[in-house]
């Protein structure tokens, strides 16, 4: 049976959908109508943690995706909070060193945003680059795990920002803008 739960984080909702013992949802955003489950409530918890700075810990995952996006996602998984990683890299990974489109398309249909950290890829010359419609969360994500305390007084500076996906990350983190 799927469950569902959902919390406030200073980037909006998130919501965590599990079934049958397995995370297999999450984003930001309303959670669906479903009963809220023990799984789903953990793993919700555990999102509150790692906006308070602390980790995820390790959930089982069922992840319905091609096979090169299952090695994407399980090489990603090896990095650690505040890692960033190159989508060529990530490409050179997963076994296939020319496929760094590939791996944007990958984070695109990322079904399980933070489990999966999609947001700690980036560009290969040190831009942002994509997060769905939505480039000041990965912003914020970085942030986060690069250290910040605060993220509610920028999160309204990244919301305005007008090309934050081109960004360098030595911008970001450094004491300019944006």
């Amino acid at each position: 049976m799927r469950e569902a739960a959902s919390v406030k984080t200073p980037l909006g909702p998130f919501f965590v959908v599990a079934e049958g013992g397995y995370l297999i949802k999450s984003g930001f955003g309303e959670a669906p109508p479903l009963p809220e489950g023990p799984l789903a409530k953990r793993a919700a918890e555990a999102v509150l943690s790692y906006f308070a700075g602390g980790e995820l810990g390790d959930f089982p995952l069922k992840i319905e995706a091609p096979p090169f996006f299952q090695r994407v996602y399980r090489a990603l998984m090896k990095t650690r909070p505040g890692e960033l990683v190159s989508y060529a890299e990530l490409a050179r990974w997963a076994g296939r060193p020319r496929a760094a489109r590939a791996v944007g398309q990958a984070m695109a249909n990322n079904p399980l945003p933070l489990f999966v950290p999609c947001h700690r890829v980036v560009t290969a010359d040190g831009r942002l680059g994509r997060y769905g419609p939505d480039p000041w969360r990965k912003a914020a994500l970085i942030l986060l795990e690069a250290g910040e305390t605060d993220l509610e007084d920028r999160v309204p500076r990244l919301r305005a920002h007008p090309d934050l996906a081109a960004v360098r990350l030595g911008d970001l983190l450094g004491d300019g803008e944006p």
